[in-house]
């Protein structure tokens, strides 16, 4: 992977929701109430958040944002990375910086806001340990990019997007001026598409994103389905390979598919004792196989699925989307 620069600032550089997830035990019936999609990520306003929280009473408060804790995991497995997200000047936001770097993640948080408030997710977790997310964007809405920011995308290997950031109209410009600006740079670029729904809206401009500068993609594998229009996995990766696109289509119990470019492979999950809570396990499979790509390249899938894999099933283990175990010692295991 010669594009690729050793020795930059940041190992990633990620584009993402600065949200705060808020954890609920609920049943399905209240799911129904609510009129939420059961395993979906769906936006609402400030009061729905607000009421649930004050049915349930008992709830648990966790840093979140998909990219966010891709990067968690990466630093845990040594990767300096950067966060580039916006948060308002509330506890939440103060809170949610600390504990970001603390664990060894830079935040940039440009134009902070004073009134919109951070950002939360409703991360109700039914019996089955399916989590459906209910989520209240506030200032995350107004992601921008300053020289800062611009200036670690030119410092790093990678730039990852959080393709929940294409729901906010006046996002997508940063996104388009982050990639040329890590193209110009040599760094690759990764795309996470995040949920379904968020495929279904922005197909085309997903479509635009793999035919131009993206290289590297992560999907489920409803949204590949949604993407690719087709339904058989061989034909979702020749439909990748096509535009010249490696990645992992992820299937949960059932593994993941992976491919570059001249070779595709049906990985295996991982075995737990119990699914607890799947909040995360894609975010910390795309950080598992990132480590294998700035380790590796993208010349050994194979080995990247091992460590995503890896990864991923440490976070369904418990309540949270970012691990609580060494992975750096669950990899060496």
């Amino acid at each position: 992977m010669d594009s690729m620069r050793f020795g930059s600032t940041n190992d990633v550089v990620a584009l993402g929701s600065a949200i705060v997830d808020v954890f609920c035990s609920v049943s399905e019936d209240l799911l129904d109430q609510l009129g939420l999609k059961k395993g979906l990520m769906q936006l609402v306003g400030p009061d729905l958040a607000d009421s649930v929280v004050s049915q349930l009473g008992k709830v648990e408060m966790k840093g979140g944002g998909s990219a966010a804790n891709t990067l968690v995991g990466l630093a845990g497995l040594g990767h300096p990375g950067t966060l580039i997200a916006r948060t308002d000047n509330d506890q939440f936001g103060k809170q949610y910086v600390q504990e970001l770097e603390s664990i060894g993640v830079h935040v940039e948080r440009p134009g902070v806001s004073h009134d919109l408030g951070t950002g939360r997710c409703l991360v109700l977790v039914t019996p089955d340990g399916e989590r459906t997310m209910a989520t209240w964007l506030g200032a995350a809405s107004h992601l921008e990019l300053d020289k800062n920011g611009i200036d670690a995308i030119r410092n790093s290997r990678i730039l990852y997007i959080e393709g929940y950031l294409y729901d906010i109209e006046d996002t997508k410009r940063q996104i388009h001026r982050a990639i040329e600006v890590a193209d110009q740079a040599g760094a690759l670029v990764a795309i996470s598409l995040s949920d379904p729904f968020c495929v279904e809206r922005h197909r085309d401009e997903f479509l635009h994103l793999l035919d131009g500068k993206v290289s590297l993609v992560f999907a489920n594998q409803d949204e590949a389905h949604i993407l690719t229009q087709r339904s058989d996995l061989d034909d979702m990766v020749q439909f990748f390979r096509s535009r010249m696109v490696s990645g992992a289509i992820t299937m949960g119990k059932l593994g993941a598919k992976v491919f570059n470019l001249s070779e595709a492979h049906l990985v295996p999950a991982k075995r737990v004792e119990k699914v607890v809570d799947t909040t995360g396990a894609g975010d910390l499979f795309a950080a598992g196989f990132l480590h294998g790509v700035l380790n590796h390249g993208l010349e050994n899938p194979i080995l990247c699925a091992e460590y995503a894999t890896i990864c991923s099933a440490e976070v369904i283990t418990h309540f949270g989307a970012r691990p609580e175990q060494d992975l750096n010692l669950l990899l060496r295991a």
